[in-house]
């Protein structure tokens, strides 16, 4: 099937492929079936569509018990599709009937350097030159770049450890004590938070990461050790499903105990004040909450009444419960209603018991270079989270940081490149929907569709009963991933839009 066609607006069907041969025969291979309809040694297209199917058979059926039993499901679903993508080219089968047959949506950061669309009159094929991610001389969209943002970047590097030894006294050359960055990129990050959330932070509060997942993995040590030795009990980690289910790993690893809450369809797949009472009260060791603001992998979002009904029911408990607020994805969907989002999170109590977990890796596409940081409001936390910084990371790479200080300096004057991003998404996310739609009517393999709030780079759908990950897979060429990867159940799929572009 071809889902690399068109924008959703343009009529035409798709290319459903061809199934494998219902009577069991094998599969024609370049080896075994030297000739053609053409007669001239090479397969003819209906050929190559048969092989292409099989190939897909025969690594689910390799990768079905692997898939089953690895703890990273979604790693395994992504290398089950490079490995057949790499058999169809080992095979000479056409660039262009793999993309088609062999589609891999598991995992979905942007890669830029494939960035093709140029849509009502916007070019998003620039995407990665006005990032600075794109090298001078490199081929884009047909055009040889200059460069010219990325000459920039270093430009401003120099500048930045200029400044930093000038105006901070600040070297970034010998060892950071602290470990937690130096002081101009987190007054830069700090002063941002504020800017575009509302939210009171400084830069003594701020904490640098290398990545979201880092921060979620250092602040999940930290209140296990400082919670633990401070009531005397190993603490518990709730995790609201279907989620982000590394920190669940995370959690065990430091010996923190987990509590599944399964959310419901009726609730929109999100944590509940009736599901947090009761949680609260059946264990009254509870004291970390995995809050995903914009889900992943549902692309659903909390709404700000639905924000502030699970912290009233932290606050009527009473007790001391630190909540890890995942906003990766926040900055990918509706401005206005992200930030009313974050308007619920602006309240008191929400700021004393909240740790705002950031990233830059989602909302610029900047997944390789891996920048996150942690923004808080309570002093007493930000005490201990400092020797736990020190004694995890004992400093971040100096050229790391300045690369990031820059991008956060040119972010700040160019708002317009977040806007392009954010609109790229939305385009993908409506086209591949469309999409979908379209095979269910010929297939029938759904049962729902998925919505979703505009938000986040996924699309998360409900199968058939019977339906799988990898039967969808073997069938179409598409391949997601299993919600028992995000503790929830494989009747459901997470699809990313963001990887593939709209032809």
């Amino acid at each position: 099937m071809n889902l690399r066609s068109g924008p959703a607006h343009v009529a035409g069907k798709l290319n459903l492929g061809q199934k494998p041969p219902i009577d069991g025969s094998a599969t024609p291979t370049p080896e075994t079936h030297p000739s053609s309809a053409n007669g001239n040694g090479v397969l003819s297209e209906e050929e190559q569509l048969a092989f292409t199917a099989q190939l897909r058979k025969e690594v689910v059926e390799k990768y079905r018990p692997i898939y089953r039993a690895s703890t990273s499901p979604i790693r395994v679903m992504a290398r089950m599709v490079a490995e057949a993508q790499g058999n169809a080219r080992k095979a000479g089968i056409s660039p262009d009937i793999i993309a088609r047959e062999i589609i891999n949506r598991t995992i979905g950061d942007v890669n830029v350097r494939t960035i093709t669309e140029k849509i009502d009159g916007v070019d998003y094929s620039t995407i990665g030159e006005e990032l600075g991610i794109i090298l001078p001389g490199e081929s884009i969209a047909g055009r040889v770049s200059e460069g010219l943002v990325h000459h920039e970047l270093n430009r401003r590097e120099e500048d930045i450890e200029r400044r930093l030894l000038n105006d901070y006294g600040w070297d970034m050359r010998i060892y950071d004590v602290f470990g937690v960055g130096n002081p101009y990129l987190r007054e830069k990050l700090a002063a941002r938070f504020q800017k575009e959330w509302g939210i009171p932070t400084d830069a003594n509060q701020t904490f640098l990461s290398v990545g979201a997942l880092d921060a979620l993995n250092k602040a999940i040590l930290s209140f296990g050790y400082h919670l633990k030795k401070k009531y005397g009990n190993p603490i518990t980690f709730a995790f609201p499903a279907p989620g982000f289910a590394v920190v669940n790993w995370q959690a065990e690893m430091a010996g923190v105990k987990l509590m599944l809450l399964k959310t419901t369809e009726e609730s929109g797949f999100k944590l509940t004040y009736a599901q947090m009472k009761q949680a609260l009260a059946d264990d009254p060791d509870l004291r970390l909450l995995y809050f995903t603001v914009s889900n992943n992998p549902t692309a659903f979002s909390y709404s700000p009444q639905e924000i502030s009904e699970v912290y009233r029911a932290i606050e009527e408990d009473g007790r001391e419960l630190a909540v890890l607020a995942d906003l990766a994805y926040m900055g990918t969907g509706d401005a206005e209603d992200d930030k009313a989002r974050m308007v619920a999170l602006n309240t008191p109590f929400a700021l004393d018991r909240t740790l705002f977990i950031n990233s830059l890796s989602k909302v610029f596409t900047l997944t390789g270079d891996r920048c996150g940081w942690v923004s808080l409001q309570n002093a007493g936390w930000a005490d201990f989270m400092r020797a736990a910084w020190n004694n995890t990371t004992a400093g971040l790479p100096a050229e790391w940081q300045l690369r990031f200080t820059a991008y956060v300096e040119m972010f700040d004057e160019r708002p317009e490149i977040q806007d392009k991003i954010k609109s790229l998404y939305y385009l993908r996310r409506e086209h591949f929907r469309n999409q979908l739609t379209e095979l269910n009517a010929e297939r029938n393999l759904f049962e729902d569709i998925g919505l979703d709030d505009h938000t986040t780079i996924y699309n998360w759908s409900k199968l058939k009963p019977g339906e799988d990950a990898l039967s969808l897979f073997e069938q179409t060429g598409i391949s997601g991933v299993s919600g028992n990867a995000f503790g929830y159940s494989e009747q459901y799929i997470r699809f990313s839009v963001g990887f593939i572009p709209i032809a």
